[in-house]
């Protein structure tokens, strides 16, 4: 089993930034929707001062912002709507773009989804480190958790509490034996998220492929994009983590978490969630403004790698 991430040579360090960041030159990334199984590109465009993350659906010219209020159909995926424009599976770019503190962006889409890739947010994040990091003016702003805040559907819940950064903890419990019981936690910092959750696919379970293929869901689904969990282990050749699923959704997570339109600072809690819930959470976060309050001030990460373009490699280890 190997674990991948992005590595600089050298290990030099820097903190993490304090200003708002765009990207230093356009990206563009095409293939075919998870869902759809529809070609599809997507073109990063940076910004000149801090505007949020703005989507643009191309054929019909319409600006959709990455806010919790636009979200609609959350059904293994999260799609933004506005003026009857849907943008379907955006959580992992915009994980990717909240993982590397890239917060101010056009983001053009020529379809109705975005490219699932390999399943995973490591092309995004591989394309964004590759371009590089630009600070605009100002100050990064932070929504600062100052009470709990609490979601719940049945046995599967989400909450944030106070906290110095941002903090997750998931678990999820799935009942066939090779996926069972998974939880993870950590401290989310960029090096960190390149590290531990950009590389975890997105995954589903054998029995269901049928179901969801007859509701039109994960028509452009395979083994090249997806973990797929049959009763005696994976179908895939090999995982690139143990817990390669907890870890997706931890990256789900903090790609719907973005939809808060500013960087959390916060404990976040889940148990059994996904979409719906993760969404649910910002929306209740952003509905009572008296559990939390802006501030310039973040807990400092440790460190995070420095790096320029030439620098960077894809490197796997032994896990």
């Amino acid at each position: 089993m190997a674990q991948y991430w992005l590595v600089h040579p050298r290990g030099r360090t820097m903190p993490r930034s304090t200003t708002p960041q765009t990207l230093s030159r356009e990206i563009t990334i095409s293939g075919h929707g998870l869902h759809s199984n529809r070609p599809c590109s997507v073109r990063l465009v940076p910004v000149a001062a801090p505007s949020g993350l703005v989507f643009v659906h191309v054929p019909t010219g319409t600006e959709i912002p990455a806010k919790a209020d636009l979200a609609g159909d959350l059904v293994l995926a999260t799609t933004l709507v506005k003026d009857g424009v849907r943008l379907q599976t955006i959580e992992h770019l915009l994980s990717a773009l909240a993982g590397l503190e890239i917060e101010h962006l056009r983001i053009e889409v020529d379809a109705e989804e975005l490219p699932i890739l390999d399943g995973s947010a490591a092309p995004w994040v591989d394309a964004i480190l590759q371009a590089g990091a630009k600070s605009l003016e100002g100050r990064r702003r932070f929504l600062k958790i100052t009470r709990p805040v609490e979601v719940r559907n049945g046995d599967r819940w989400i909450r944030a509490l106070p906290y110095d950064g941002l903090r997750l903890r998931y678990v999820i419990d799935f009942p066939i034996p090779a996926l069972g019981r998974q939880s993870r936690e950590l401290s989310l910092t960029p090096e960190k998220y390149r590290r531990e959750l950009g590389a975890a696919r997105t995954f589903c379970l054998a029995q269901e492929i049928d179901m969801m293929r007859a509701r039109g869901l994960a028509l452009g689904g395979s083994l090249d994009n997806a973990v797929v969990f049959g009763a005696d282990g994976p179908l895939n050749e090999s995982l690139r983590f143990e817990d390669e699923a907890v870890r997706h959704k931890m990256l789900d997570l903090v790609g719907d978490l973005a939809l808060l339109g500013a960087p959390l600072l916060g404990l976040v809690e889940a148990h059994a969630a996904g979409h719906a819930l993760h969404v649910a959470l910002a929306q209740a976060i952003l509905a009572d403004p008296s559990c939390w309050e802006w501030t310039e001030d973040a807990e400092p990460a440790n460190v995070q790698f420095f790096f320029r373009p030439s620098d960077l490699s894809i490197a796997a280890q032994p896990a």
